[in-house]
């Protein structure tokens, strides 16, 4: 006889897996929310990648009860992003399984023992490449034949090769600059206020500096002078043919209501693509 679907508390073991792993942040690519406040109080959200029961978000009738609250089903997550990733649309099984994978290779006690030594982060997680970038195509009307998106995708490979060299909070502030960025001046199709950019993060002078050091040595940002009123701003760089690549990006991003660092941070371009 069929096992009747019934949601399962995780058993103590698995919710020990699961704190471990999470380093107390919310899982979501980007969020830096707490999982316990200040008082020791957990504030985050048990969430499923396959539904506890029917009728939930991305249910498996497949799945036995114990496989739905079995560990490798379950992510923690803030409420904000809980309720978010309940958009089944946009966050599919398999997207679920790489936010938890990503997130916890960076806080698991495999990876844990890893940080006692010197480990070069940036090779914990594997870029996604894009594939044939037709959903950019088609969602900024570009209407390009195969072998035009072939010669973008081209363009594309190095770029998503560079930036998984980046160190993370270097690539968490160059997220800030995209999602600041406004139309530049001169040959910028993105510029952002270094002041403003500053402010914006909390960061020191000196940490701020480095990262636009980093960032200018991979070729993501440039110096672009001062603007009228005698701000510092900083150019996104494009690639050699001109293409506004972050521009087109980001706009891409804000029309499938998708979280830019979900490429800069996870570093996952497939979702450019189509099927």
């Amino acid at each position: 006889m069929p096992e009747i679907p019934k949601r399962l508390a995780p058993t103590r073991e698995t919710l020990r897996e699961l704190y471990l792993k999470s380093g107390n942040r919310c899982a979501f690519p980007g969020c830096k929310k707490a999982l316990f406040n200040a008082k020791g109080v957990f504030v985050g959200q048990i969430c499923h990648i396959e539904g506890a029961e029917p009728g939930g978000e991305r249910f498996n009738k497949h799945q036995t009860n114990e496989q739905r609250r079995h560990p490798s089903n379950l992510v923690l997550m803030c409420y904000d992003h809980h309720v978010e990733t309940d958009d089944v649309s946009t966050f599919s099984v398999d997207r679920m399984k790489r936010i938890k994978e990503e997130h916890e290779k960076l806080f698991s006690d495999v990876v844990g023992s890893m940080l006692k030594t010197i480990t070069d982060h940036t090779t914990l997680t594997e870029p996604l490449f894009a594939k044939n970038l037709k959903k950019l195509d088609r969602v900024l009307g570009w209407e390009n034949s195969d072998e035009e998106l072939s010669d973008v995708l081209k363009e594309l490979k190095p770029v998503t090769t560079k930036l998984a060299k980046v160190p993370i909070p270097t690539r968490e502030l160059f997220l800030v600059l995209v999602n600041r960025g406004k139309k530049g001046r001169f040959s910028a199709a993105l510029e952002a206020s270094v002041s403003e950019v500053q402010q914006a993060t909390n960061l020191a002078s000196g940490e701020l500096r480095e990262c636009f050091s980093i960032l200018d040595d991979h070729g993501f940002t440039y110096d672009n002078d001062t603007n009228d009123f005698g701000v510092q701003m900083v150019g996104i760089a494009s690639p050699s043919s001109g293409w506004p690549l972050w521009a087109d990006i980001k706009l891409f991003c804000k029309k499938e209501k998708i979280d830019l660092s979900q490429i800069i941070i996870n570093l996952d371009f497939s979702v450019l693509d189509e099927g």
